[in-house]
C-alpha cells in the first residue's frame, strides 16, 4: 500500500488524474470527501482548488443524473431495491425545494443523492442548479481543509472543518424548523 506521501506526489504529478477520479469515482460509490481532501492536499486550499473540485464533482452530477434517467435506471433499481422506485417526483410540487431537500439530508450518500434524484423524475434543471451550489458549500470546506493540512496552516484547516461544521449545524436547524412548522 503506498504511503501518503507517495499518494500526494501522485496527485500532485498526475492532477488530471486526481480531476479524473473525483469525476467519475464517487459515482460508482467511492466516498467524494477523501478525494476531494486529496484535491486540497494536491493542489492547495485556493480557490483554483475548489473550483476544479467543483467542476469535477459536477461533472460527476451529471453523469450520474444522465444514467439514473437514462439506461442506468433499471439496473440502479435493481441494485438499490424497491427503497429507489418508490421516489416519484410529486406533480406539481417545487422540484427545487425537493432537490434541495434531498441534498440537504443527512446521511445519504452522494451517489446516492445522485441517482435518486435522477430516478425521482427531476428535471435536469432544477437539479444542477441546488447541487451544484449546495454540494459545493461541502465541497469547499474539504478542499480547504485539505489544502491547510498540506501548508501545515491549522487556522486554515479549522477554517474548513468550521465551514462543514457550520452548514450541518444550520441545515439540522432549518430542517428541525421545517418539521416544527408542518406539525403547527
Amino acid at each position: 500500500m503506498p504511503s501518503k506521501e507517495q499518494l500526494i506526489e501522485l496527485c500532485q504529478a498526475h492532477p488530471v488524474l486526481l480531476f479524473l477520479a473525483i469525476a467519475i469515482l464517487p459515482g460508482m460509490g467511492f466516498p467524494a470527501s477523501p478525494l476531494l481532501i486529496a484535491a486540497g492536499v494536491a493542489w492547495g486550499g485556493g480557490l483554483r482548488a475548489c473550483s476544479l473540485a467543483i467542476s469535477a464533482s459536477a461533472i460527476n452530477m451529471t453523469w450520474t443524473y444522465f444514467l439514473a434517467t437514462g439506461i442506468g435506471k433499471p439496473l440502479l433499481l435493481r441494485l438499490f431495491g424497491k427503497r429507489l422506485q418508490k421516489w416519484e417526483a410529486p406533480q406539481g410540487k417545487n422540484l427545487y425545494l425537493i432537490t434541495a431537500a434531498l441534498r440537504l439530508t443527512p446521511g445519504i450518500p452522494f451517489f446516492l443523492q445522485n441517482y435518486a434524484l435522477g430516478i425521482m423524475g427531476i428535471p435536469f434543471l432544477p437539479y444542477i442548479l441546488m447541487s451544484i451550489p449546495l454540494s459545493g458549500i461541502y465541497m469547499i470546506g474539504f478542499v480547504v481543509s485539505g489544502g491547510a493540512i498540506l501548508s501545515g496552516n491549522i487556522a486554515q484547516a479549522l477554517a474548513g472543518m468550521g465551514l462543514i461544521l457550520l452548514v450541518t449545524l444550520l441545515l439540522r436547524f432549518i430542517r428541525s424548523r421545517s418539521r416544527a412548522s408542518k406539525l403547527n
